[in-house]
């Protein structure tokens, strides 16, 4: 999606082994208020296990999407549809501001298609397990893929953008090698009452543990719920057909 393009670049250049072991499962409240203690998270980078604080006093509800997510601070909240037109979600923004995001989270409704997580990814065997991460992850331009629980018998696909890519720059069909000046954490999953959500991490100018970990952490407080417009929100969350050639 154009907006992947968009909210990339100049974002972060990687800490590719970091990340969060905490259990994924949904576990909170469809009503704004405060909330959350601050944990202790383990995290692992290179140099091996370390302990990071989480904070996550701030319990963010979009109406409209029919979601609930638990935040380090109040974000200031722009629709996804400003970075790209078909994009349906959000953009929570912690730190800078829509020209520089320095520290935020981008939820959408809509980022991937029917099929693409099948039903059974959480107890396929692990040759089958592979070829479904292989498969998205081709698809949607992934590193690192795995299989999370991101609720109770709930799998969704977590991954990285590259930090290098195969691009067409010249139009001639010979693809050059491209260093991205930046990467994200994204994690793709279903929604309990529909939608096909991805929230994904962007922390500026570099991947932090801290910032893994919040995101991390905060990935197991995401909390759906039908809305009072529900068949709208049905409608929205469908990605645009592709037109024929």
């Amino acid at each position: 999606m154009k907006i992947n393009k968009v909210l990339i670049k100049g974002i972060m250049a990687a800490m590719m082994g970091a990340f969060l072991m905490v259990p994924f499962m949904s576990s909170v409240s469809a009503e704004q208020g405060s909330a959350a203690p601050a944990t202790g998270a383990v995290a692992a980078d290179e140099n091996g296990a370390a302990t990071v604080e989480v904070s996550l006093p701030i319990k963010y509800t979009s109406q409209r999407y029919g979601y609930t997510i638990m935040c380090p601070s109040t974000p200031n909240v722009v629709p996804a549809s400003f970075f790209d037109e078909e994009a349906k979600g959000d953009v929570l923004i912690f730190e800078g501001d829509i020209d520089n995001i320095k520290k935020g989270w981008v939820i959408l409704i809509n980022a991937y298609e029917d099929g693409d997580i099948p039903a059974n990814a959480g107890t396929a065997t692990d040759e089958e397990r592979k070829a479904i991460l292989d498969k998205f992850a081709d698809k949607y331009i992934l590193v690192n893929t795995r299989v999370v629980e991101v609720a109770e018998n709930t799998f969704g696909i977590y991954g990285y953008t590259p930090k290098e890519l195969k691009v067409d720059t010249t139009g001639t069909g010979t693809m050059e090698t491209v260093t991205t000046e930046s990467q994200m954490i994204k994690t793709y999953m279903p929604g309990e009452f529909g939608g096909h959500f991805m929230i994904s991490l962007v922390d500026n100018p570099d991947l932090s543990l801290a910032g893994i970990a919040t995101y991390n952490a905060a990935l197991t407080t995401f909390k759906q719920w039908p809305t009072s417009e529900y068949q709208q929100f049905l409608e929205l969350s469908k990605l645009p057909k592709k037109k024929k050639k």
